[in-house]
């Protein structure tokens, strides 16, 4: 009998999941977590797990424990100068990833949006109605501030930070927006609408004390909190407005577990943080090109080059049928440079066809590459690739 590989295995696994509190996740999380994961399968090798703490992304948490790997990988940017370039807040960001487990993606990611990014306080000042927004708030000992915006029509990135007296927040290795029994929360309302497609990431401490973050809003497919599409109405120089509510924060140490699994906690303060702020959808560096690129029913359409990414549709099959066979309509599919590098993932959004087809756009992080490729390959324990069709970006 042929011996099952790891995406096999992991489609078939049974799991009790009455032993895990139950986090509801919307279609666009579970999009971003299914990746991430496949990332972190694929760079699987036998190397130790030298890093505890792995990702922190509360809702996946246990998926991306049982994924940990260690990845031997160099230091990219220099934390000092980091912060002399952009802000303070992705200055930190960067040097807390020093010698992490996502070392490279993160630096990658924090040094490509830093610099696009735009300071709230520049962001509020292009606007008339200053007064009606809010960029820093305190409650019970806690002080949470929104730094810098990036938003390019598909994503929307915010940064922010905690600053605290808190002694018990303060031991913590990092903090978590957390659900408070009987509420929602976080809330992230945009223009108004509540949103579903909101990846919140945990606070970090940083060298000077604070904790920060990077938070991400799905722009590509966005969904209202009952995961029905809505239209933003996103325009070309359009001006969004943020309303991010907060009631619980709770303290962490990443590398201490209770007897169920979950981390150490160090200390929790309830309150009511409401900030509201604005972000400017920024297309005007939005480059569009065709590619219509075809191998073995698999086409790459167009793509668009953003400040910080690249959004490139393809049309894909129904896997299920001949040649392909596959049984359950989810090959791997990525972007890599001329290196062979898989390019980091951002955002994804897919339209199913009632014939089994799809349409699928992929963000990657994108930084000046000019020959790529798009792959398709099988999850077979020896992997087939279905397509392999090279591109090249203007």
């Amino acid at each position: 009998m042929m011996k099952k590989n790891i995406y096999q295995l992991l489609n078939e696994v049974e799991t009790d999941f009455r032993e895990y509190e139950q986090t509801e996740l919307s279609s666009r999380e579970k999009d971003y977590h299914k990746q991430k994961v496949l990332m972190e399968v694929r760079r699987m090798g036998n190397k130790e797990n030298k890093n505890k703490k792995g990702r922190v992304w509360k809702a996946a948490a246990g998926m991306a424990a049982a994924c940990a790997v260690a990845v031997g990988v160099t230091s990219l940017a220099n934390p000092v100068l980091a912060k002399e370039i952009f802000s303070n807040v992705f200055g930190n960001l960067v040097e807390n990833a020093q010698g992490e487990k996502y070392e490279k993606e993160d630096t990658e990611m924090y040094t490509k949006l830093g610099k696009s990014a735009t300071a709230i306080q520049d962001e509020v000042s292009k606007q008339q109605e200053q007064g009606s927004y809010v960029t820093t708030m305190e409650n019970n000992g806690v002080t949470v501030s929104v730094s810098d915006v990036y938003c390019d029509g598909y994503v929307l990135y915010y940064t922010a930070s905690i600053k605290t007296d808190n002694e018990g927040l303060n031991k913590a290795d990092g903090i978590i927006v957390e659900t408070k029994e009987g509420q929602r929360n976080p809330s992230i309302f945009v223009d108004g609408a509540q949103l579903s497609g909101y990846s919140s990431k945990a606070f970090d401490k940083s060298k000077d004390g604070s904790f920060v973050t990077i938070n991400q809003i799905d722009l590509i497919n966005p969904t209202d909190a009952q995961e029905k599409a809505i239209d933003l109405k996103v325009g070309e120089k359009d001006t969004l407005v943020v309303d991010w509510d907060v009631k619980q924060f709770v303290g962490y140490l990443w590398d201490q577990w209770e007897e169920s699994g979950e981390y150490v906690s160090t200390g929790k303060v309830e309150g009511d943080w409401h900030l509201r702020f604005p972000v400017t959808v920024d297309k005007s560096n939005n480059e569009s090109f065709d590619i219509n690129k075809e191998e073995n029913g698999i086409t790459v359409k167009s793509a668009v080059k953003t400040k910080a990414g690249l959004v490139v549709e393809v049309e894909l099959p129904d896997f299920t049928k001949a040649p392909y066979n596959d049984p359950y309509n989810d090959p791997y599919v990525g972007i890599k440079d001329s290196q062979g590098n898989w390019l980091q993932w951002m955002n994804q959004r897919t339209d199913m066809h009632e014939d089994g087809t799809s349409t699928m756009q992929i963000m990657v992080l994108y930084d000046g590459e000019q020959d790529l490729t798009f792959e398709v390959t099988t999850k077979d324990e020896e992997p087939v690739t279905l397509a392999n069709i090279g591109f090249q970006v203007p």
